[in-house]
């Protein structure tokens, strides 16, 4: 081939290549959807039964409030994907759909979510919160509002009604279905993404661990106002280095032993405190994967 011959046909090669990448770049990207629910499985939905209480008591909700929002995927190369608004719902009724994102890339992405008081464009999706229950809530700064009763054997049944201010974002999600990290949007199909709340943190009687936990009610009841009820104040009187049973004496367990709550690196005073703190970590994904907390 002489040099002209070569010269005169390279414009060809060019074009056949331009032609090959304009047509890769026009290959459909991979999609799929992602559905979004809460639950709080069990526990809130049928409660807790005396065996599971290190100190005999059993746990029934009737209503447990979630302020929630700001759900958010962000996939390996920073696209993020949200659903935006905010949301408060009662998990004792029962699993609630939230959003659908739809048309994201297919393909792993990372989990998001804010658990934090209501504001002014909460909304009330499922029914089962009211507008009072909302306005009390965006007013004391409670994210989570759980009322219900406690019964033990020989010692009767106590009522509760109590709110806890939990401001936390939660990041990098741990799918609990296979232990990997945030979900994976499948092709031409839906992801299902479910936040899922554990309320037994708030029984526990050790902080920063899931390790040799208790779950135990004495220092609650003992918090009882004269009509039985349990309430955000009387968590705030219990002391946890001087806690008092129900007669104003030191409170001990079944076996006479002081009850001591531990609260690790945290810097906690009272019950009420100690709660909090406990529940800032009780939203998961899907089933028991554990989410970061970010504030």
């Amino acid at each position: 081939m002489s040099f002209q011959e070569s010269k005169s046909r390279m414009p060809w090669r060019a074009v056949l290549v331009g032609v090959a990448l304009t047509g890769a770049s026009c290959e459909p990207v991979a999609e799929g959807d992602v559905r979004v629910t809460m639950s709080g499985g069990d526990g809130t939905q049928r409660g807790y039964p005396s065996h599971l209480f290190q100190d005999g008591w059993s746990v029934q909700f009737t209503k447990y409030l979630v302020s929630l929002g700001d759900f958010t995927l962000t996939s390996a190369t920073g696209e993020t994907r949200s659903s935006g608004g905010h949301v408060l719902v009662d998990v004792q009724k029962g699993d609630i759909p939230l959003t659908e994102l739809k048309g994201l890339t297919a393909g792993r992405w990372s989990v998001g979510f804010r658990v934090s008081p209501p504001g002014e464009d909460t909304t009330l999706p499922d029914g089962g919160a009211s507008a009072e229950d909302l306005r009390m809530m965006r007013e004391r700064g409670y994210s989570y509002w759980v009322e219900g009763v406690a019964v033990k054997g020989g010692v009767g049944v106590y009522t509760f009604r109590m709110g806890f201010p939990v401001d936390a974002r939660m990041v990098d999600c741990v799918n609990g279905v296979d232990g990997t990290l945030g979900i994976i949007v499948p092709e031409s199909s839906v992801a299902e993404a479910e936040v899922t709340i554990h309320a037994e943190h708030m029984f526990y009687d050790r902080l920063g661990t899931h390790r040799g936990v208790e779950l135990r009610f004495d220092a609650f009841a003992a918090s009882a106002d004269a009509e039985r009820v349990i309430t955000p104040e009387g968590l705030a009187g219990q002391r946890l280095l001087d806690l008092r049973g129900p007669d104003g004496g030191e409170l001990k367990d079944g076996e006479g032993r002081p009850v001591v709550y531990e609260p690790g690196a945290y810097t906690v005073r009272t019950l009420q405190e100690f709660v909090t703190q406990s529940v800032v970590d009780q939203a998961h994904l899907n089933g028991g994967g554990v989410c970061t907390v970010a504030h």
